[in-house]
């Protein structure tokens, strides 16, 4: 029995040598490491690691990265204040990623990320803001490059901001017509569950630059918006997800290359009572309609849905004229966990009847 008391002991004893060796490998990182581990964590962790060290207490300080979230704190905004006013000026920031419930806030921490020519700004209010509210860039910058948006924001023109190259917008209420043309060297742009306001009946996405488009289950009231225009003369990707608007129009896109095409249709509340979005045939109509504005596509993926909506009228497609001039590559996106169906004969003909020698693939979008 004591031979084995002590074989306990040493083992105790072992597990502490190891213990601290950890923790001897973790003091002996390079501030610069340590800096950029506590980049990834909230700001709320990386400042408290001050309690683990003496030569941690002005870490914090330092970083290139501010991460808030409300759910870890109770005086936010009071936190959000002390650090802005604390950490050490003469460090440039990077980004600035905050998830907050409070607007007042959230209008102290964009502009401070404007002053200080944050690049990388991301603001989520999604989870509190009933309201929709402005969000504002008066002056204009050339810092910005990157901004993303969820939450219930009205999102006008802002002021010239040349170097903003990404934007992505979640749930927020669009109030301009031309939202987009004040942002020159945008290469992408994405809006998610996106609506508009009701005086407005077109979207004009203007960008010379633009490269890639993705707009995903946007403007249901609960019919589409009427009329979505496009003058992105670079565009290679574009994603449509959700209902086809009813009119579409788009400058020569000659360097287009890959279309995502998922249109659905159903039954959506509004003001308590059951509405019927467009029905198959209106959504088919409009979805040949655009077929001809991209018919530079040289890879196109379409969604089970959308291939069943072309299924629906398959009889009208002979007399249809195939859009595609440059395809050689068609995704036909089987359903999740099921075979992939088979492709009526006239889908496929209307859909291939202009590039003859054009793939045809069954593979997962």
């Amino acid at each position: 029995m004591k031979r084995k008391s002590t074989s306990y002991i040493y083992n105790d004893v072992e597990h502490e040598d190891e213990h601290e060796q950890q923790q001897d490998r973790l003091s002996s990182l390079p501030d610069v490491l340590l800096i950029y581990i506590f980049s990834f964590i909230d700001t709320k962790l990386a400042l408290q690691s001050q309690i683990l060290s003496k030569r941690w207490v002005n870490l914090w300080t330092l970083l290139p990265v501010l991460n808030f979230d409300y759910s870890l704190l109770q005086r936010f905004d009071h936190f959000i204040h002390k650090v802005l006013t604390y950490r050490n000026a003469s460090i440039k920031l990077d980004a600035v990623n905050i998830k907050l419930t409070d607007y007042n806030t959230m209008a102290t921490v964009f502009n401070y990320a404007l002053v200080n020519r944050v690049p990388n700004l991301s603001i989520d209010t999604s989870d509190y803001l009933t309201k929709y509210r402005p969000i504002q860039c008066l002056n204009g910058t050339d810092s910005l490059r990157k901004l993303e948006l969820k939450g219930m924001f009205e999102f006008g023109r802002f002021s010239v901001c040349s170097g903003l190259v990404k934007l992505r917008l979640e749930r927020v209420k669009i109030v301009e017509s031309d939202p987009f043309s004040c942002f020159p060297n945008l290469k992408e742009l994405c809006l998610v569950n996106c609506k508009m306001g009701f005086d407005l009946s077109v979207l004009e996405v203007i960008g010379f630059e633009l490269l890639r488009l993705t707009i995903s289950s946007c403007f249901y009231h609960p019919v589409p918006y009427e009329k979505l225009v496009l003058m992105t003369p670079k565009l290679k990707v574009l994603e449509i997800s959700g209902l086809i608007p009813m009119s579409f129009e788009a400058c020569e896109l000659p360097g287009l290359d890959t279309v995502h095409i998922d249109c659905c249709f159903s039954f959506v509340r509004a003001f308590d009572r059951i509405v019927q979005q467009p029905d198959e045939g209106e959504q088919k109509v409009n979805l040949i309609k655009m077929f001809w504005c991209l018919r530079n596509a040289k890879c196109i993926h379409l969604s089970p849905s959308t291939v069943k909506l072309l299924s629906l009228s398959h009889d009208k497609l002979d007399e249809e004229p195939c859009p595609f001039v440059n395809l050689k590559v068609l995704n036909l996106i089987p359903p999740p966990n099921k075979p992939v169906g088979e492709l009526h004969s006239s889908v496929a003909t209307y859909l291939l009847r202009g590039s003859r020698k054009a793939v045809v693939k069954t593979l997962p979008g």
